[in-house]
């Protein structure tokens, strides 16, 4: 038990140290911790490890023996550019992020032969970013009231699953958890809220300093052995529904009487429904093949795709695909591929600029070493092909004449996972 407590406490400690999140399959990421991220994000019907089962399909605890405890931080490197024309005037502008880290920590337990395993994780899952300086030789970034000026968002969700799996018959498990989450959000400007006019039309955004807010949902999921080759899986994460975001900030029309004086803005921003089915296939003790199909439904999501001042955002369909070869008793060797849609059509490029999440396909490859009796160190790196999407400035009234916002991304990240079996 004292055991348990110093390495829950380490867990929480590393999590304290989380830095903004770029995400991969729309603002989530493709998968969690170094064996999954490895894996290209596969994995809902092959049981492996235990950050991976607690976010993808709580069924899969059953089949992980032991006290598991999973250690995990990911550094990723987004490369992203905002070009726009207003006219004869155009200008490209680099992003000034610094890399993100992305913290996770797993404790799963399950006896052996027991029918009944449980399992906790604090998972750094999903957040968006950018740092585009004020810019008077890009029409978007130029000072306000001209254009937007500098622009800047930083968004962080931590994922919380309390889990627990049922072993129901000799090949059938059934897994639940109970989803906390907590996101902070911060946004310069503020283009989701009402702007300050002036009679005139002369029109100033407010920025929103940061706030925190909790979030709940669920995960349901079942693991099907249909015989020693062949795993069938899959689950079902409900939507969280958050509190609203509440913000403190001023008037900032400068041309105004009320200029400078209070003002709350409030917004809501939920995390979508996420289903998942996926078949895992084991032709021998050292080799294991993942294949996963996801859905993840952003237009129902308030911030994302509905509600006032969302961003548009739509459902996406996500391929992911892995393989692990077991090449030696204390060397395994992965790779992985993952394929999600776009959820930001390019004639609403303009509302995404905070959060330009228009990843689409990830190669990934790892490997995981034993290091001593109870001491797993695993390692991923994946690379996110360059990607752009285009559309016009867009008004109350619609579409802009004459005008063009580009989003061009890429990113590398790189991912080690520490496991203990106690």
């Amino acid at each position: 038990m004292n055991l348990t407590k110093r390495y829950l406490l380490l867990g929480l400690t590393v999590l304290l140290s989380a830095a903004p999140a770029w995400a991969l399959d729309g603002h989530l990421l493709h998968g969690i911790g170094a064996v999954n991220s490895s894996m290209g994000g596969a994995g809902v019907a092959l049981p492996g490890d235990p950050l991976g089962a607690l976010n993808a399909n709580p069924a899969l605890l059953t089949k992980i023996d032991g006290h598991r405890f999973e250690f995990s931080s990911e550094i990723l490197r987004a490369t992203n550019t905002l070009s726009s024309q207003a006219g004869p005037f155009s200008g490209t502008t680099k992003d000034s992020s610094a890399p993100a880290v992305l913290p996770a920590f797993g404790w799963t337990y399950h006896a052996p032969g027991s029918n009944v395993a449980f399992g906790m994780g604090f998972l750094g899952l999903a957040g968006f970013g950018v740092d585009y300086r004020e810019d008077p030789n890009n029409p978007l970034l130029a000072p306000q009231p001209f254009g937007a000026g500098r622009v800047f968002s930083s968004y962080q969700m931590l994922k919380i699953p309390i889990s627990a799996s049922f072993q129901l018959a000799p090949n059938f498990s059934l897994g639940f958890s109970a989803n906390a989450e907590r996101a902070t959000l911060e946004v310069q400007p503020a283009g989701f809220a009402p702007p300050d006019c002036t009679a005139g039309g002369v029109c100033f955004f407010p920025d929103v300093h940061s706030d925190s807010r909790f979030g709940f949902g669920a995960t349901v999921g079942a693991l099907w052995e249909i015989n020693p080759a062949f795993n069938l899986g899959g689950s079902y994460t409900t939507k969280t529904k958050f509190q609203s975001f509440e913000f403190n900030t001023v008037h900032a029309n400068p041309n105004l009487p009320n200029f400078g004086t209070a003002r709350t803005i409030k917004f809501e921003i939920d995390t979508p429904a996420i289903a998942v089915v996926g078949l895992g296939f084991t032709p021998t003790p050292n080799l294991s093949f993942a294949l996963d199909g996801k859905w993840v439904q952003y237009a129902s999501a308030a911030g994302f795709g509905s509600g006032t001042g969302a961003l548009g955002w739509e459902n996406i369909k996500v391929i992911a695909a892995g393989v692990q070869l077991k090449a030696t008793p204390g060397l395994t060797l992965r790779a992985g591929y993952n394929h999600s849609d776009n959820p930001i059509p390019d004639k609403l490029s303009f509302n995404s600029i905070i959060a330009p999440a228009i990843f689409q396909t990830h190669a990934c490859i790892g490997l995981g070493l034993k290091v001593y009796g109870n001491l797993d160190a695993n390692l991923a790196l994946y690379h996110v092909f360059k990607v752009e999407g285009s559309g016009p400035f867009l008004s109350p009234s619609g579409p802009v004449p004459g005008t063009k916002v580009t989003n061009k991304q890429e990113v590398n990240s790189a991912v080690m996972t520490f496991s203990f079996h106690v």
